[in-house]
């Protein structure tokens, strides 16, 4: 993929060493550590400052899409804007022909889309070219876990609800309140949602090469999930995980190191699920059917999103932006939606672009799964796994997090990380 990173071989003698004396492998090394250092601090503003201090939706990724841009067009893709105005086109055609109830907010979130688009792209590309993406998920998980214990000091100051989600509400009549960790996300379900790929990675490459390092990446990202309360982050990856690894149960067995570590899982699990606390709370809440937040991100987003586009076209929906205006109607108050955000991606894209919208995210998902035999890599198949299912319960149509874990299931990412093959993990670089 990357062509940029080789070495003339007319430049190198049988030693393998350059004109200059260097070794190739040294060569490449530092390029990979260079471009490494170059998507570290992007890496770090995604994950942890994309919407610091901005509205909701508004994120700092989209206000530099415009640089993400102008970088893909000198990398050569320079018909970006063309796909993306074909494939919006029909309904873009057949929305105006229904009537638009604001043709501002129409073109804003029609922008707000192409940002969206132009990011994922632009990351997609970027953690493509990245020679060493498992030292950049070992960084973000090491920044992370330093944040959490950070936070954990903030608990004792007035200035808690800055990195803690402070508006958990009793659960189960009576049964507790505990603060949930959100760091400097909008709410503790997006910071929960940043930390599945960190979370499937470290658990895969444990299961691969266990050892005390990969045990160690692992807890670093574990803690801080446990901290968040995220119900949703941590039913999903483990629904994910086991659904992955159930196939390979019988081999994974015959390895004392891998049947410790799936014990220590399901000790985990068990002890979160069983001993009290406030995820083992709001579990017994959703299974007895009096989980609101459960009730807001399903089934009342679904009557919402019908009576949205309903009022435009059920085929083509109402349009991007115009749910907003929505919002003056008593069925959202009825509903339970203090606004016209609706907390669930499928509900989202059936308001705004109808069932045809809807059918064409599906179709395309499906496609792309077997184009690009998804089923044939472990990780991948998980990455695939943790939106498929998220989107039924959470998000929305412009949201980068969701967009990006799709990038992790149809691209080549860490190929080694497969526990149906014997493909080596690669060499670690040593980067200064």
């Amino acid at each position: 993929m990357d062509q940029n990173n080789s070495t003339n071989p007319a430049q190198t003698n049988d030693l393998g060493m350059t004109s200059s004396g260097l070794k190739y492998g040294t060569i490449n090394t530092a390029r990979a550590g260079l471009y490494f250092h170059r998507l570290l601090p992007i890496a770090v503003l995604y994950f942890f400052f994309n919407s610091t201090g901005l509205p909701v939706g508004l994120f700092y990724t989209a206000m530099l899409s415009p640089f993400f841009y102008l970088w893909l067009y000198l990398e050569g893709k320079r018909w970006l804007t063309l796909k993306f105005v074909a494939c919006l086109l029909p309904f873009v055609v057949m929305q105006v022909h229904n009537g638009l109830d604001s043709s501002l907010y129409y073109v804003r979130s029609i922008l707000l889309l192409w940002t969206v688009y132009v990011t994922v792209y632009a990351f997609c590309w970027g953690l493509l070219k990245c020679k060493n993406l498992e030292r950049l998920f070992e960084q973000l998980i090491i920044l992370n876990f330093c944040a959490a214990m950070l936070a954990l000091t903030f608990l004792f100051t007035p200035l808690k609800g800055v990195l803690w989600s402070l508006d958990f509400r009793d659960l189960g009549g009576g049964g507790g309140w505990a603060p949930r960790l959100m760091l400097l996300t909008s709410e503790p379900s997006v910071y929960g949602q940043l930390m599945a790929p960190l979370l499937i990675f470290t658990v895969l490459r444990l299961l691969r090469s266990p050892g005390r390092r990969n045990f160690l990446y692992a807890a670093l990202i574990t803690i801080p999930l446990l901290l968040s309360q995220s119900f949703g982050a941590l039913s999903i990856c483990t629904a994910t995980l086991g659904v992955v690894l159930f196939p390979r149960f019988r081999r994974l067995l015959r390895r004392p190191s891998s049947l410790l570590i799936l014990g220590l899982g399901v000790l985990l699990v068990a002890s979160i699920l069983f001993v009290p606390n406030p995820i083992a709370r709001r579990t017994a809440q959703i299974v007895n059917g009096t989980d609101s937040s459960i009730h807001s991100r399903t089934t009342n987003a679904y009557i919402l999103a019908y009576a949205i586009a309903e009022s435009k076209s059920l085929w083509w929906g109402a349009g991007p932006g115009q749910a907003k205006l929505y919002g003056k109607h008593r069925l959202l108050l009825s509903l339970g939606f203090p606004t016209s955000v609706l907390p669930d991606s499928n509900a989202d894209t059936f308001a705004d672009m109808g069932i045809i919208g809807l059918l064409v995210k599906f179709i395309l998902e499906i496609y792309l799964f077997f184009r690009t035999r998804v089923y044939t890599n472990t990780f991948r198949l998980a990455m695939f796994m943790v939106p498929f299912i998220y989107q039924f319960t959470g998000g929305y149509l412009t949201n980068v997090q969701e967009y990006l874990m799709w990038c992790f299931s149809f691209a080549p990412f860490f190929p080694w990380l497969n526990l149906q093959s014997r493909v080596p993990a690669p060499v670690r670089l040593a980067v200064d």
